[in-house]
Parts: C-alpha cells; sequence; structure tokens
C-alpha cells in the first residue's frame, strides 16, 4: 500500500481526542487517523492486516496442541514454541515477521531448533531439506519460493494469495505453521525405524493435509 502526504483541516477537539486514543494504544496520530479512516471506509491497511494475521496464530497457539504463544504481535513479530519429540523434547521456535511495505512477498516466517546436539541439528537439517523438496513438488508457484537453510534453522518468505483478506492471509500461515509442526513430528517420530522410514511418513502427512491455501503461501 502506497503512502502520501495530505493536508486536512481539523477541530482542536477532534486533535486532542484523536491524540488521546493514540496515545492509548501507543501509535503515532497520523496512524490513528489511518486506521479510524480505514475502519470507516472498509480498506484494509498494512497495521489492520498485521493485527487480523497475529490473531489468527494466537487463537491456533491456544487451541493447537504443542504449539504455545511466546511473544505477541509486536513490532511486526510474533513467535510460537513446540517441541520436537526426540530425546529431551528441545524447543522448536516459529518467528513471523510481517513486511510493513509488502512488495512480493507480505513477510518471512523463521523456525529456529535450540539444541546443542550435533546429532539432533544433522538430522533437523535434513528434515528442513526434506521440507522444502515437499514445497516445491507441490506449492502453487515453485518459482516464487525462497529459503535460507543454516544449522537448525530455517527461513521462507511467504506470499499473500490473490485478493486474501489478513484474516484469511492469517489462516493460511496458521495452517502453514501447523502443516510443518505435524510433518516434523511425523518425521521423528518414525526415525528410529530409518531415516527412509521418517521421510516417508512425512511425505504422507504432507500430503494428506495439504489445502489449497496453505499451497498458495
Amino acid at each position: 500500500m502506497s503512502r502520501s502526504v495530505y493536508s486536512v483541516v481539523l477541530s482542536d477537539e477532534v486533535v486532542a481526542a484523536v491524540d488521546r486514543l493514540a496515545a492509548g494504544e501507543g501509535v503515532s496520530r497520523s496512524r490513528m487517523i489511518e486506521r479510524i479512516l480505514a475502519q470507516q471506509t472498509g480498506c484494509e491497511t498494512p497495521a489492520r492486516r498485521a493485527k487480523d494475521v497475529f490473531g489468527c496464530l494466537e487463537r491456533m497457539a491456544s487451541d493447537a496442541a504443542g504449539l504455545r504463544l511466546l511473544l505477541g504481535g509486536s513490532g511486526g513479530l510474533i513467535q510460537l514454541r513446540g517441541a520436537v519429540r526426540y530425546r529431551y523434547n528441545p524447543t522448536v521456535r516459529y518467528t513471523l515477521e510481517l513486511y510493513q511495505h509488502p512488495t512480493d512477498a507480505v513477510g518471512e516466517l523463521r523456525v529456529t531448533l535450540r539444541s546443542q546436539s550435533r546429532p539432533l541439528l544433522e538430522e533437523m537439517d535434513r528434515f528442513f531439506r526434506l521440507w522444502t523438496h515437499l514445497e516445491e513438488r507441490s506449492f502453487t508457484d515453485g518459482a516464487f519460493l525462497s529459503y535460507d537453510l543454516a544449522e537448525g534453522r530455517f527461513s521462507r518468505r511467504l506470499r499473500s494469495p490473490k485478493g486474501a483478506s489478513g484474516e484469511a492471509l492469517g489462516a493460511a500461515i496458521a495452517g502453514y505453521i501447523r502443516l510443518m509442526d505435524a510433518v516434523m513430528q511425523s518425521y521423528f517420530d518414525a526415525l528410529p525405524t530409518g531415516q527412509r522410514a521418517a521421510a516417508q511418513a512425512a511425505a504422507s502427512g504432507f500430503s494428506a493435509a495439504l489445502t489449497a491455501e496453505v499451497a498458495a503461501l
């Protein structure tokens, strides 16, 4: 959404009321005026979209087994915590950052494993490579997909399905995180029987649960 400077004439009383609202929300006067006008005209601003997306993820964290909210939608970030069913149940963090001025991508999802175990980090790297292969094979536009893989870390840009509202985008991202977490658990649950069995279990779970909304991200 592009931004421009406009000159408007407002009464001092209205400006004072807007300032009180802005102070209560911790935003600037301009942001509060934009929010009020957007609500009245039915226009979705980046701030409103972010609020809707984060609201979907917060609700998912309260409902989904194994996922908990670590950091609410503050500063354009939200963070969820899961755990791998492996020795000592190491923590996996899902961090979503929404861009303030999105172009071809609306944000980025980063997934991080917190562990000092070399075998576990290597196994998680195998899972992340398998996951990217599954996405490239099954998602709507494989040419868009862009990943950054490092030791125990995965990040990926997310696009917005064309015409999707903030609620729809939030539901799709929540579905993506649920899917990755479930497929990850399937992989590690099957790992004691071998890496090939783990990969097959992950691929089967991925194919069975993938939705068109998630595949459009």
